[in-house]
């Protein structure tokens, strides 16, 4: 019984082990297994994993040392990751048994090339094609620096290694490796670009990169000759000459290259604490080997490039070989003198051109109205046609001109014609600062499907009834826009592109769009409106029927009604994909009012960019909290809710009651004076009317047997309490006239007459029925 109990246990935790192994996580089945061990703070090769696993990911530990045959238990073994650990020596049998592995990475280490890596370290790995072992120098070493050996590595297509000072690749037998097709030198502390760097490097390397070197001297031309077969140069912040980095150039003349690419090619960068580049002057001198080469895609990016002379930059011997140019981050302008002749004549040669970018230093250029352009077809002096021809590459399709100032004035205020504009499909002009926005007109068909307007003051186009080449975009960008002054202007902008299906409107501080604003916008289904100033949903929002992802992220909102939640569960039915909604960046309110809320996050079917749903909230007394955490502990936060509704139920019905019983209490306790009150008033209206005059309010008539009674009850209620005139027969009528005639007179100067009947008012003379 025991021996079963202990077999099932046993089985258990085998079965467990496939999918949390002490502090690794195993996924995937069968023979796609992998283990992630990334940050775990191991210090050796955990020995509990599947022994079939095909990957293993070792990286961010505390590894120091591999200790051999450290990995014997996973021979099947394709990818072994092994990054940014403390790995500062390796054994000889280390890799022992992984003759399937085909990439290893012991990339941000502390591996010496010269003292780390024993002679046969990796000779087992007869199936590797991919080794980084680079960003592993920590210091700059002056002596002489033996690379490992790499011979028996036959199907190595992928290097990446540092480059030290003085490398020495002779021993390494890189030259054997007749399949390597790709080197990329990390943590390049190459002193001299010389002739003789690279001779023991094999022909076959197609693919060169050059990562943060500092070259103290000037180039050898013949630098990369050892490479003839070579078809992509990379450098990126490399700190050497720009007239150093074009003079390696020169063993490619007259041949194809797919790539060229230099991005922060400039000793200024290395240089100093503010490490910004030098200004560079392109003259044709420093051009003649790449205008000799045919490169299909060309990279000139933040090299500093401050201006350029005739024949340089924009010129070329083989211009239909290229299918990108870029020039982007560098301070040289175009719109002047020969530049734009040049440009023109480069547009109509380079027949082959898909992608042209043209990118500035935004506010690197100083703006002076003072005529600071002298192009003499743009200046603001000159008497313009009625229209502009500019000619366009045929087969461009993705054109970008951003980052500009100083341009203000240099756009003529009439229509500019672009001709064989059919292929262009993605047009970027953000922050391209002008003060008038052009009217563009182009030959062809329209096919532009993306733009990007970002940065440009959208009330200089906005009250036009149309723009032709937006009559057909799928997706605008209008970042930074001042789209709440073209709102508050009640100009309708997004009349202009009917046919948008994305739209992204963020960083424009809206904190309301009109509810009209998307009424053209039928076919609008991703809508950005993140980064703003909303502290709730537009109700223009909900015009919106083919809606599928709306991002509201950095916003102001503290809520979503029941009207918008209903709509986006309506919403989420109707699509055939689920609705996502974006709220990262808000700060809800946790509290009683928005408990519904708070509920309907966690039951709506709608996609969330948090998937575990954790927005921040806040509490009643304002503690910062999630969503989640308040869902969890949904009774113990709201549990005096309903009291409180309760209680305003209660404050509400005694609200009622008083409201209802007050009025009548009045009017039982006040009842006759209030019907005197009424009687009072409606006969002094209808007295008013009749013109009369009374002297009294009453009359009074009784026999000496009342008198009494009169004096102390009657006359004190009807005078004091009730400030009524009394005029009483025994008292009032003054004597000397005739009686008779006095008592008729009073009578007839009273509102009403009172005879008070007792025994003895018959004795009265007036009192007798037969007087």
């Amino acid at each position: 019984m025991y021996s079963y109990i202990f077999l099932m246990f046993l089985i258990i935790i085998i079965r467990c082990s496939y999918i949390y192994c002490g502090s690794c996580h195993i996924t995937g089945k069968g023979q796609c297994k992998e283990a992630d061990c990334s940050s775990r703070k191991l210090s050796n090769v955990p020995k509990d994993l599947p022994d079939d696993i095909i990957k293993l990911d070792l990286r961010r530990n505390l590894i120091v040392k591999l200790t051999a045959k450290a990995f014997i238990s996973y021979q099947n073994l394709q990818i072994l990751i092994l990054d940014e650990n403390r790995i500062s020596y390796l054994k000889e049998n280390t890799f022992a048994g992984l003759e399937k592995l085909n990439t290893l990475s012991l990339f941000g280490n502390n591996l010496d090339l010269n003292a780390s890596y024993h002679m046969n370290i990796f000779s087992p790995l007869v199936s590797l094609k991919t080794l980084n072992i680079a960003k592993n120098m920590n210091k700059i070493n002056g002596e002489k620096v033996f690379y490992p050996i790499l011979s028996e590595l036959h199907n190595l297509f992928i290097l990446e290694v540092d480059l030290s000072k003085n490398p020495v690749f002779k021993m390494s037998g890189l030259n054997n490796l007749t399949r390597l097709n790709t080197l990329m030198f990390d943590f390049c502390y190459l002193d001299k670009m010389t002739n003789n760097t690279f001779l023991d490097m094999p022909a076959t390397i197609v693919d060169i990169t050059f990562i943060g070197c500092t070259i103290n001297s000037v180039a050898d031309a013949n630098f990369l000759r050892p490479f003839p077969s070579l078809r992509s140069l990379q450098l990126k912040r490399v700190c050497v000459d720009y007239d150093s980095a074009l003079k390696i150039l020169y063993p490619f003349e007259n041949k194809t290259m797919n790539e060229i690419k230099f991005e922060e090619v400039n000793p200024g960068y290395c240089d100093g604490s503010v490490r910004s580049p030098y200004a560079v002057i392109v003259t044709a001198n420093m051009m003649k080997y790449l205008q000799n080469i045919c490169v299909r895609k060309l990279s000139m990016i933040k090299n500093g490039i401050v201006d350029f002379k005739p024949n340089s930059l924009l010129f070329y011997h083989h211009p239909e070989c290229f299918k990108e140019i870029e020039f982007s981050g560098n301070r040289f302008s175009i719109m002047n003198g020969f530049k734009i002749k040049e440009l023109i004549i480069l547009i109509t040669q380079v027949s082959n051109l898909s992608k042209f970018q043209l990118s500035g230093l935004l506010g690197s250029i100083a703006y002076s109205e003072n005529g600071f352009n002298q192009n003499p077809l743009f200046n603001k002096h000159r008497i313009y046609p009625t229209e502009v021809t500019v000619p366009f590459p045929q087969n461009l399709k993705k054109l970008v001109l951003r980052n500009f100032v100083g341009f203000q004035e240099t756009i003529p205020q009439i229509p500019i014609r672009f001709m064989n504009i059919s292929s262009l499909s993605f047009l970027d002009l953000s922050n391209f600062r002008m003060k008038y926005f052009p009217e563009v007109l182009f030959n062809g068909k329209n096919n532009l499907r993306y733009t990007d307007l970002s940065g440009i003051d959208s009330t200089l186009y906005s009250g036009r009834k149309s723009i032709p080449f937006l009559q057909k975009t799928y997706t605008l960008i209008l970042k930074q826009a001042r789209l709440g002054l073209t709102f508050k202007r009640g100009k309708k902008i997004f009349n202009l592109v009917p046919s948008v299906t994305k739209l992204d409107i963020s960083y424009n501080h809206l904190w309301f769009v009109p509810n009209d604003a998307f009424n053209s916008n039928k076919n609008l289904c991703i809508l950005n409106m993140g980064y703003n100033l909303f502290s709730e949903i537009p109700i223009a929002v909900m015009t919106l029927s083919k809606l599928s992802h709306l991002t509201l992220v950095h916003n102001s909102l503290q809520t979503i009604n029941s009207t918008f939640r209903d709509w986006f569960d309506m919403q989420n039915k109707r699509l055939k994909t689920k609705l996502r909604l974006n709220l990262v960046g808000n700060v809800f309110k946790c509290t009683c009012e928005n408990s519904d809320f708070i509920l309907w996050l966690f039951h709506t079917k709608i996609i969330f960019d948090s998937k575990t749903i954790t927005f921040k909230c806040s509490l009643v007394n304002g503690t910062i909290t999630n969503t989640r955490r308040v869902y969890e502990e949904f009774h113990q936060l709201f549990s005096d809710c309903k009291s409180e509704i309760w209680l305003r139920v209660g404050v509400c019905l005694l609200v009622g009651f008083i409201a209802f019983t007050l009025p009548i209490a009045i009017l039982v306790n006040f009842r006759w004076r209030i019907a005197y009150c009424i009687y009072r008033t409606f006969k002094m209206v209808v007295e008013k009317d009749m013109k009369s005059k009374f002297r009294y309010d009453i009359y009074l008539s009784c026999a000496d047997d009342c008198l009494g009674w009169v004096k102390n009850t009657l006359i004190q209620k009807l005078e004091n309490s009730w400030k009524m005139s009394v005029c009483i027969e025994d008292r009032d009528i003054l004597a000397g006239n005739i009686r008779a005639d006095a008592i008729l007179q009073s009578i007839q100067e009273s509102r009403n007459i009172i005879f008070i009947i007792s025994e003895a008012f018959s004795d009265k003379i007036w009192g007798d029925s037969q007087s």
